[in-house]
């Protein structure tokens, strides 16, 4: 009888087992079909911050010196800065924080505002100017006269316990002109055709808010996905750029500021997003920037999510209708420097409804 007893015991116990291993499992399928928990899952952070440091913006050194304590405080992998402008503000994050991150300063050069730090070895690193920068208006001339270019940096880095190379894009896209940020994108696009091996982290300050032709084109162009926009599932009731801040030059509640990640590569594993927060506020009286902040937390799953027929039919003709809407938008400018961006557009539509060329396979594989 005890040994019967004893018998039913274990029985009920592996029954409990793996009704457990089996919920987890069809819980994890909810995200990228792995458990949220997975303790084998290598992971890290990426901080993208906007830390507002133009000439006229005020108590620049006193906002950057509580942003680097933040920074060491709460460290993540991978930093991308933008808007850090004067040599002092660039020297002053590089002092405080040259002990914990190998850093990337091509801000040092040129006058882009981008300063990308990382906890790993820096591999490569190339900055590319934007071909259309400016649309011709006043504050253009001004950034003109100061020889201030709008750019993305790219960074190909090896994070500590990640055990593979990803791409890192730091960017910020023109302030006013919709049209002029679709030919920015259009240039990181070209740049992704020819460097597809490794995976892609893509943040910065796009100026482009949730419902945006440009938020859309980065993400059907390039196979990206919006990370905070998959953790939280809706913006609603979200911003980076909001009005409450006593620093912001806008009116109203906008998101200008995402992280953007894309799993084509070779590697026989994805990216997944664990949590993600906007911070690096400050306080209600004294905010670091006129930007709030945007940290995700990845994890480096082995395993990759499917793709289906209908889901890349679904996602071609999703692609096909911003493309057009790009087209429309850059239609309606007369720039002579916007032409070959009309002409690309056309052969990306022309490659998508036909189902042949390069583009058509990139989006194939991505995932």
């Amino acid at each position: 009888m005890n040994s019967l007893m004893k018998l039913t015991s274990r029985v009920a116990g592996s029954l409990l087992a793996l009704t457990f291993v089996l919920s987890g499992a069809s819980a994890g399928t909810q995200e990228f079909g792995q458990n949220l928990g997975e303790p084998t899952e290598p992971q890290f952070c990426l901080q993208n911050f906007n830390a507002y440091g133009p000439v006229y913006a005020s108590g620049i050194a006193s906002r950057t010196e509580r942003l680097t304590k933040t920074l060491r405080k709460e460290a993540c992998a991978a930093v991308h800065l933008q808007e850090v402008w004067n040599t002092s503000q660039i020297d002053q994050v590089w002092n405080s924080l040259f002990n914990d991150y190998s850093m990337s300063t091509p801000n040092r050069k040129a006058k882009i505002g981008i300063m990308s730090l990382f906890k790993g070895a820096i591999l490569e690193h190339k900055t590319y100017a934007f071909r259309v920068n400016n649309e011709g208006g006043l504050l253009d001339g001004i950034r003109q006269m100061f020889n201030v270019k709008k750019a993305f940096h790219v960074v190909r880095t090896r994070l500590h316990d990640m055990g593979e190379d990803f791409y890192f894009i730091n960017t910020h896209l023109h302030p006013a002109s919709e049209a002029v940020r679709i030919t920015q994108i259009l240039d990181i696009f070209n740049w992704r055709m020819y460097n597809q091996d490794s995976k892609l982290l893509m943040s910065g300050d796009f100026n482009a808010d949730v419902n945006s032709i440009e938020r859309e084109l980065i993400m059907r162009l390039m196979g990206l996905h919006d990370a905070m926009g998959e953790h939280l599932g809706s913006y609603s009731g979200v911003c980076t750029y909001c009005d409450r801040n006593p620093l912001s030059w806008l009116k109203g509640n906008h998101v200008f500021d995402y992280v953007f990640f894309s799993n084509v590569g070779d590697a026989e594993t994805s990216l997944r997003v664990v949590d993600g927060k906007i911070n690096l506020r400050g306080t209600s009286e004294s905010p670091l920037s006129d930007h709030f902040g945007v940290k995700i937390q990845f994890a480096l799953s082995t395993v990759k999510p499917d793709r289906d027929y209908l889901a890349e039919e679904m996602d071609r003709a999703a692609t096909l209708k911003v493309l057009k809407r790009a087209q429309f938008a850059l239609v309606l400018e007369n720039d002579e420097d916007l032409l070959p961006y009309k002409q690309e557009i056309r052969d990306l539509i022309e490659q998508l409804e036909t189902k042949t060329g390069f583009f058509a396979e990139y989006l194939h594989r991505s995932i």
